[in-house]
């Protein structure tokens, strides 16, 4: 964990990848492996929504559909990018991860709780629902370092589609929209960058890299080295935290 704060300098790594993969499709409903939710909503005309809608056809739109997303455990969770790697294996869904039971405020109860001290107290209002998250099965006291989770869901867009992404990495992220890259925040080598990405938000303009039909988003999120916590040897959660957040909305018309 990189961050700087009343307990002092402690740092960690995430290499946060998100992937938007285009493959076509006709289900308005985000997907996952555990099986996602979620709708569209509709500004300049009548409402629809994707949970009223048939999984092979997309709500009709007189003005413009959007499609909120935003981290939590509604998240499958492989060991890898499913996008670019077809051997990924399915672990389950997200986990809703906390330093503490107060940090960050918005800690959701079942969440798994770290043991650590204050921090990741950034204001998430403008990504509504955003939760930390982290894999399935972490445990404060498992081993933490360099470990890697990919956290993925679908989404069906119509024509014109566009969207903008908010995310918060503790410590690097890399945006990928089907295959190209949206910019990255953060580092894993300057632990100063790397503090800086885990307490501001950073915005990505997903539009030029969206296709019509079948989006995949997947955040694929590595915990730092050893030397970044600063632990004397191998560092557990409780040590050195893992977690990445993020939200935004996808549209089409």
């Amino acid at each position: 964990m990189a961050y700087l704060g009343s307990v002092g300098r402690l740092g960690k790594r995430v290499l946060a990848v998100i992937a938007l993969v285009g493959c076509g499709g006709s289900s308005l409903m985000p997907s996952n492996g555990a099986g996602g939710h979620g709708g569209a909503t509709e500004t300049g005309g009548g409402g629809a929504s994707a949970g009223d809608a048939a999984a092979d056809v997309l709500p009709a739109c007189s003005g413009t559909c959007v499609v909120p997303f935003a981290s939590s455990s509604d998240w499958a969770a492989y060991d890898d990018d499913p996008a670019s790697n077809s051997a990924a294996q399915l672990l389950g869904v997200a986990q809703p991860v906390c330093l503490n039971a107060s940090s960050p405020p918005s800690c959701p109860a079942g969440a798994v709780l770290y043991g650590y001290g204050n921090g990741w107290g950034l204001d998430l209002s403008s990504t509504p629902g955003a939760l930390w998250i982290w894999g399935p099965g972490t445990t404060p006291s498992a081993p933490a370092d360099l470990k890697r989770f990919a956290f993925s869901q679908t989404f069906v867009l119509g024509a014109t589609p566009g969207g903008t992404l908010k995310i918060v990495a503790d410590d690097m992220a890399e945006v990928r929209v089907n295959g190209h890259s949206a910019g990255t925040t953060g580092s894993v080598t300057d632990f100063t960058l790397a503090s800086q990405a885990s307490s501001a938000l950073k915005s990505f303009d997903l539009t030029a890299l969206l296709v019509p039909g079948t989006n995949t988003i997947t955040v694929v999120a590595q915990n730092g080295p050893t030397s970044f916590a600063g632990c004397p040897s191998a560092c557990t959660y409780g040590m050195n935290p893992a977690g990445v957040v993020f939200g935004g909305s996808l549209t089409y018309h």
